[in-house]
């Protein structure tokens, strides 16, 4: 029997290697094309309630304008919430894409601008002056930034300030580390302490009384009310010998105790301020002059410049029991933030110029921004609001409107509110705590959210058993 055997044809199989080549060339392009969902950004921030936060609605005020813009531009928002230090220097190093290409957010100082490239403002954050209603009550008639000659006042770490505000500050302060110590220090009316291991002479005396920054501060006066003490020790400073100076005569009965409940500053000096950290307390270093300088400074009567909407919620959420002590001027200054995109990426100024176009354009129709805002910053307030309630089977609830000139509720002035409306408290009793504690003859001061009365200005006193937390 034959077999029959199948010719071979080259054609074919040049045809099939030609075809397996052209797949593998797709295969190849196609790899190295963009997926088809959305490019991923990471961008970092921190804890600044109501503009960013990890638990506030849509993440904050600043977190919306900046989410709704890089969407706008295809991007899918990764919005990594850490410590503001860690958030700035992740964003500072980044050289690639798949990190940290932007943070917010900043204003704008030239120390920054020498590492990062400023989008246009994404929102403008009104800062309030806040102070001590018993310590200080003269601090209620700062109504321009000139007035704050007269005051000191209390820096915090991270924290920069308007050139318009800057220029009645010292060049070098002692920070505190937060807001809430800075609440602290205008209740406690605490004062600095500065420790130096070696005396200060007449010299540096005369050399800081004539300085350019005590000049500009009008210090001159102060300087010389600084009272050196006699030579100290310190228990827990191995008994090391070492001079305090204080602003004031006030006698020193137990420079222990003395230490251990004041703010610090020592010169530099690395073995005392080695020794101090040693014994569990913290101090400010700085050196001879611009001690001299701060403690001058700081002695005069104090108050902490922070967003209002910042201070304010950090007194009625953390501090309750201080909000009532606490009073704020009606000079505002309205700061411009922005995103920071690092120039350690290359491909981040053209990021930077095609964020700015997006955000224009959202801004250009004032009407949609600013509806914008008000919705996140209407929810944010909603989460932090409390309820009105009524008494028996009342319907209603009254309500005194509050002056804030005369700082006080004016009793022919009452309105009447639904039960279940809701209200931000800006002001608890002083002891009105958790709902524990209710003493009638003190009233919660609010705004109310919602209703006919709805307003974010006025301001309206109610009774403690009124209000119930959510």
């Amino acid at each position: 029997m034959e077999t029959t055997r199948t010719k071979y044809n080259p054609m074919i199989m040049v045809s099939l290697i030609g075809a397996l080549l052209l797949l593998i060339a797709a295969i190849v392009y196609l790899s190295t094309q963009p997926s088809s969902g959305p490019k991923v950004i990471h961008l970092s921030s921190g804890e600044w309630a109501p503009y960013s936060g990890e638990t506030l609605p849509q993440k904050g005020i600043a977190s919306v304008v900046v989410k709704t813009v890089f969407e706008q531009m295809g991007y899918s928002v990764d919005l990594q919430f850490m410590p503001w230090e860690l958030a700035y220097s992740k964003a500072q190093l980044a050289q690639q894409n798949s990190q940290i290409r932007g943070t917010y957010p900043y204003i704008k100082t030239p120390e920054r601008e020498n590492q990062f490239y400023f989008s246009d403002p994404i929102i403008d954050v009104p800062n309030g002056i806040f102070f001590h209603l018993q310590h200080n009550p003269s601090a209620a008639t700062i109504s321009h930034p000139s007035d704050l000659q007269k005051y000191a006042v209390i820096t915090l770490a991270g924290y920069e300030y308007t050139p318009r505000l800057r220029q009645y500050m010292p060049k070098n302060t002692c920070q505190l580390k937060d807001t809430q110590q800075g609440f602290e220090m205008l209740d406690g009316n605490q004062q600095w302490l500065l420790l130096s291991a070696k005396k200060i002479t007449q010299g540096q005396w005369n050399e800081v009384a004539k300085s350019p920054e005590a000049i500009r501060l009008k210090l001159s006066q102060r300087l010389l009310q600084i009272a050196p003490k006699a030579p100290l020790t310190y228990r827990h400073l191995e008994d090391q010998t070492f001079y305090v100076y204080q602003f004031g005569d006030s006698p020193i009965d137990n420079v222990n105790e003395l230490i251990q409940n004041s703010n610090l500053i020592v010169t530099s000096d690395n073995v005392l301020n080695t020794q101090i950290k040693s014994a569990g307390s913290s101090a400010c270093k700085l050196s001879i002059s611009e001690a001299l300088v701060w403690l001058a400074y700081s002695s005069k009567p104090k108050v902490l410049i922070e967003s209002q909407t910042v201070g304010e919620s950090v007194l009625t959420q953390s501090m309750p029991t201080l909000s009532a002590k606490i009073g704020f001027a009606d000079y505002i200054d309205y700061v411009p933030h922005s995103v920071l995109f690092t120039k350690n990426n290359p491909n981040n100024l053209a990021l930077k110029n095609q964020f700015n176009d997006v955000l224009n354009n959202l801004k250009s129709n004032p009407q949609a921004f600013t509806s914008l805002l008000t919705q996140v910053t209407n929810e944010i307030d909603m989460a932090d609001s409390v309820r009105l309630v009524a008494t028996g089977s009342k319907q209603l609830v009254l309500g005194q409107r509050y002056d804030r000139q005369l700082v006080r509720c004016l009793p022919n002035e009452v309105y009447t509110f639904p039960k279940g409306t809701k209200a931000l408290v800006r002001q608890w009793p002083e002891l009105f705590l958790n709902n524990v504690q209710i003493f009638a003859q003190q009233k919660v001061i609010a705004n109310v959210l919602n209703g006919p009365l709805a307003s974010k200005t006025n301001l309206y006193c109610f009774e403690p058993t009124a209000v119930q937390l959510q």
